[in-house]
């Protein structure tokens, strides 16, 4: 039986490899004519050092009237709180996603030396963009031999609570880890069918900064904003909207929000989303 053969010459390797440039120019060239954005590589993370300062403090945010809605008049309380977990719940979702993202990266974890207040918080996450860091990140960067540097710090945003069918409900702005105490709302839990004048809002307004150690660039920054509702489920916490979870629940539906996001968007910090 006679052997199948090509009609046409074989091509040199040179030849071949001149071929594919060519094939790629131009679609190169088509991808910026369309506006499109190159896909980055996504960074080569060997050393990650994780700063999570979101520290034990639960924000109270009391909505107030809604006489104007251009107008935040919301009362605002700090309610220093022992063992809550916010930063455990944090980088456990990091260890969780570097696990499987990253699984040969070193971690090295730290949480702050003394607790930052929110206003604290925004300032780090907003001098990271300029890479203006305090001192003591840039000595354990030093001593830690670093690659990269991953912020996690409380933030703020508006009140805004779905309900149903894409719709929320919130007056104002909150900031970092805490609950909104809504007391005129009327509301129908859907679970129990019990109808209740306000609700009570969990909520966790974080942002996640991936830098690069050395030259201080920002390669990734995502916003957790996220809320959720709860209706009261009995008489008693219709009465009392506050009692519309136990005091066990409280602590466990924001060390949840907490985990969940920061696991939900850090893919797409580390450039992998």
């Amino acid at each position: 039986m006679a052997a199948l053969t090509n009609d046409k010459p074989p091509r040199s390797r040179a030849a071949l490899t001149r071929r594919r440039t060519c094939l790629a120019l131009p679609m190169a060239l088509s991808l910026a004519a369309l506006g499109l954005p190159a896909q980055a590589a996504a960074p080569d993370i060997r050393s990650l050092g994780v700063f999570s300062l979101l520290g034990e403090t639960l924000q109270l945010v009391f909505a107030g009237e809604a006489t104007d809605s251009r107008l935040d008049r919301n009362l605002r309380e700090s309610l220093n709180t022992k063992d809550v977990g916010f930063d455990q719940a944090a980088l456990r979702a990091v260890r969780q996603v570097m696990g499987t993202q990253y699984p040969r990266a070193r971690l090295q974890l730290f949480r702050a030396t003394q607790p930052l207040a929110p206003a604290e918080q925004r300032a780090l996450a907003d001098g990271a963009t300029r890479a203006e860091l305090p001192a003591w990140i840039v000595n354990t960067i030093q001593s830690g031999q670093l690659s990269h540097l991953l912020i996690i710090t409380r933030h703020r945003g508006d009140a805004s609570f779905p309900v149903s069918d894409g719709f929320s409900i919130g007056r104002g702005g909150v900031e970092g880890i805490g609950y909104y105490l809504d007391n005129s709302t009327e509301l129908k839990n859907f679970s129990t069918g019990k109808p209740s004048i306000g609700f009570l809002g969990s909520y966790a307004m974080v942002r996640v900064q991936l830098l690069d150690a050395q030259s201080g660039d920002v390669l990734g920054s995502q916003d957790v904003r996220v809320g959720q509702i709860h209706a009261g489920r009995n008489d008693e916490e219709v009465a009392n909207i506050w009692n519309a979870l136990s005091p066990a629940e409280k602590v466990e539906v924001l060390r949840a929000l907490v985990e969940k996001n920061v696991a939900r968007v850090l893919p797409a910090v580390l450039g992998k989303g």
